[in-house]
């Protein structure tokens, strides 16, 4: 028979052996349940991230070099050179005179044009040449001798300013039939040789219609000649040796100013681009019948975003 002592020794020992079994399960539960616990606080609880930034852009405007189209209400806006050349047929002038021989000369000119729903203001600076040779003329319906005879020279020049007012119809895209009007002013400068003639058949230089021959007088010569101020009506100088008109301030014959009317003008707008404009015109001024050439570049630009 054991003894208590022996019995109450026992059942620690047996205790002590089970607590110590048991202790690293519950110490290893206690911390698999605090790492669970963390991991169910970090799920419910995620660290917010801030939204990612965009910047939206405004639609813009489509652009296509080949899309000509001008849209109603907005203006349009272009600069360009033109050429326009100038022929006074010589039945023209003889209206007014007897003689004489056509004429062609030059104009050349830089311009900007504001257009508005197929409306055009052209505004131009232009330079216009108007020399010629020697111009055989006679007085209108005048008798058929020196003394009613006379050589120009023209060496003037003129700068205009000047306004075309344009309307158009289109007939394609790219292309549209215009019309209206032009006008101006322009300063006149440069030299206008006005001489008298004799008749040398064998050495004049110019013939008239009937192929009789004149050339300048250089000098005064006896009356009956052409030389003479007698053989001239209410002449007040020798115009000899290349005489050179005074202008109107100075009371001479060379205008001092010249007009610039173009009734009516018509042409051709051709537009194969946004940013080019080419036209063809014809029409009929002071200074005759012109035909004239131009090219613009237009200053309609790519829309930014």
């Amino acid at each position: 028979m054991r003894s208590p002592l022996m019995l109450f020794i026992a059942s620690s020992l047996a205790l002590a052996a089970t607590l110590a079994l048991a202790s690293p399960a519950r110490a290893d539960d206690w911390g698999n349940d605090k790492k669970d616990d963390d991991t169910e606080d970090t799920e419910q609880a995620p660290k917010k991230k801030a939204p990612p930034t965009t910047t939206v852009e405004p639609p813009s405007e489509e652009w296509d070099i080949t899309d000509v189209e001008e849209k109603p209400g907005k203006a349009y806006f272009f600069v360009g050179l033109r050429y326009r050349g100038n022929l006074v047929p010589a039945f023209m002038l003889h209206i007014f005179l007897d003689e004489g021989k056509s004429v062609y000369t030059n104009m050349i000119a830089a311009e900007f044009e504001y257009r508005k729903d197929g409306f055009s203001l052209i505004p131009a600076l232009a330079y216009h040449e108007l020399g010629t040779g020697d111009i055989l003329f006679r007085e209108k319906n005048a008798p058929d001798i020196a003394g009613n005879y006379g050589l120009v020279n023209s060496g003037l020049k003129v700068m205009y300013a000047q306004l075309d007012v344009l309307w158009s119809a289109r007939i394609s895209k790219n292309v549209e039939f215009e019309y209206g009007a032009g006008f101006g002013v322009g300063a006149v400068f440069g030299t206008l040789q006005n001489s008298w003639v004799e008749r040398d058949d064998a050495n004049g230089t110019l013939a008239n219609d009937a192929g009789q021959r004149y050339k300048r007088c250089e000098t005064v010569g006896a009356p009956g000649t052409g030389c003479n101020k007698a053989d001239h009506q209410n002449s007040s100088v020798d115009k000899v040796g290349g005489y050179e008109e005074r202008s109107w301030f100075n009371g001479g014959a060379k205008p001092s100013i010249f007009p610039w009317i173009s009734l009516p003008q018509i042409g051709l707008r051709i537009k194969p681009i946004k940013n080019f404009v080419g036209r063809v015109g014809l029409g009929f001024s002071l200074t005759g019948f012109w035909f004239g050439l131009e090219g613009q570049y237009g200053l309609e630009q790519k829309p930014k975003p």
